[in-house]
């Protein structure tokens, strides 16, 4: 009986339904995509690096492939692009490669790291006591100032920080960038709204407070989405030129520099090879504190603890 049993089930088949059909499709396309797109940004990479280290003529000859012939390559464009990367801030002074590179560290780590954890914790607020009816007023506020078209205008901005004394400095733009909302504040706030509300009450009834449960039991699970959103605003200002041209006219930044350089007329750096290698030199310190981060932000969030 019992092997009549699994023979019959042996010739059983499932109905042909499309969800079925589907479902062993889509990961494969997704799949498919992932490596199509991976493979094009991968040999976009790889032209990049050939490119950078050919001579104007090689480049010319054959623009594409690796260069043929010692004399078509020229790993000195990195040096000419490292010298050629300045700003001119006055008639007297100008910033350099180094000096760029502070700005764009204090304007990227400060402004990404303010704006993460602003929006970390009002969205801990709109999330876990959303049961308070001046938290539901304001979320109706946060969805309508992200969603409709209302933002204040650059003249504006820049008149009130002139008024703070807060324009071109640097400070006073870590202090623009706490603004709380946006992109960034709807992830955490979707991170808070799957994170179990039980740790929260076990440290109540262990006598912790609001804020000490918030700060040192809440906030310290969610530390890779952190850390990711971190990484992700990072990216985002590292490439930003315009922000600092308008409010930080005296911090130049290695994005402006990168933007000024596909623009001179210097006969140094007129030929493509030197600009490329001049992105790639900009586009290094991205490529470091990703390696270094890598295992840390790709990791999966895995909470656990509670007893039930």
């Amino acid at each position: 009986m019992e092997n009549a049993t699994k023979k019959h089930y042996k010739r059983y088949k499932p109905p042909f339904t499309w969800r079925t059909v589907t479902r062993k499709i889509f990961p494969v396309a997704v799949w498919s995509l992932l490596l199509i797109w991976t493979i094009v940004f991968l040999a976009q990479l790889l032209w990049g690096l050939v490119t950078s280290v050919k001579s104007d003529w090689g480049f010319y000859i054959d623009p594409i492939f690796f260069p043929k012939g010692k004399e078509m390559w020229q790993f000195s464009n990195y040096a000419v692009a490292f010298k050629n990367i300045r700003v001119q801030i006055t008639n007297t002074e100008t910033a350099g490669f180094f000096r760029m590179l502070v700005n764009s560290l204090l304007f990227t780590v400060g402004n990404a790291f303010l704006s993460v954890l602003t929006a970390a914790l009002a969205s801990y607020i709109l999330a876990k006591y959303n049961r308070i009816r001046w938290v539901g007023a304001l979320w109706a506020i946060v969805l309508i100032t992200n969603y409709l078209p209302i933002s204040s205008s650059t003249a504006a901005n820049i008149k009130l920080l002139n008024d703070l004394g807060l324009f071109d400095s640097m400070l006073g733009n870590w202090l623009w960038s706490c603004g709380a909302f946006g992109a960034v504040f709807l992830m955490y706030y979707a991170s808070w709204k799957g994170l179990s509300w039980g740790y929260a009450e076990a440290a109540f009834i262990d006598g912790a407070g609001h804020f000490r449960t918030m700060w040192q039991i809440m906030l310290p699970m969610t530390r890779t989405i952190f850390g990711v959103l971190f990484l992700m605003q990072f990216i985002t200002l590292w490439n930003d030129y315009m922000t600092p041209l308008i409010y930080l006219p005296s911090f130049p930044t290695l994005s402006y520099g990168a933007w000024l350089l596909q623009y001179t007329t210097n006969y140094e750096t007129a030929d493509i090879t030197v600009k490329i290698a001049g992105l790639l030199l900009i586009a290094f310190p991205v490529f470091v504190l990703f390696m270094c981060f890598k295992e840390k932000l790709m990791g999966s969030l895995t909470i656990g603890g509670l007893k039930g």
